[in-house]
């Protein structure tokens, strides 16, 4: 879900036949406020993949997970950070074709 960007939804839209194509992209990045490590370990981008512990488990050894724990443990609970998210609305209309007679 996560390696596709707007122009390539634009392109996908104009390739399948819609037209007119608008796009309205949003982008937020506030600062990370504190938040529990035990919180963030248990969260997942989205219901279709695994938590941060979940990951981290099946992607690390024993020793790598200590030292990232280490490091990003003290950023996340302290809140030094940011929280990047885009939403992409698009809109468009695929004309209509005529149907066989």
């Amino acid at each position: 879900m996560l390696n596709f960007d707007e122009r390539d939804l634009v392109d996908l839209a104009e390739r399948a036949g819609f037209c007119p194509i608008r796009l309205q992209l949003e982008a937020e990045i506030p600062a990370s406020p504190p938040r529990s490590w035990d919180a963030l370990l248990s969260s997942a981008g989205n219901p279709r993949i695994p938590t941060l512990a979940e990951a981290m488990d099946q992607a690390l050894t024993p020793e790598e997970r200590e030292r990232l724990t280490a490091h990003l443990r003290p950023l996340v609970e302290e809140g030094r950070g940011v929280w990047r998210m885009a939403l992409a609305y698009l809109y468009a209309v695929k004309p209509e074709t005529p149907r066989p007679t």
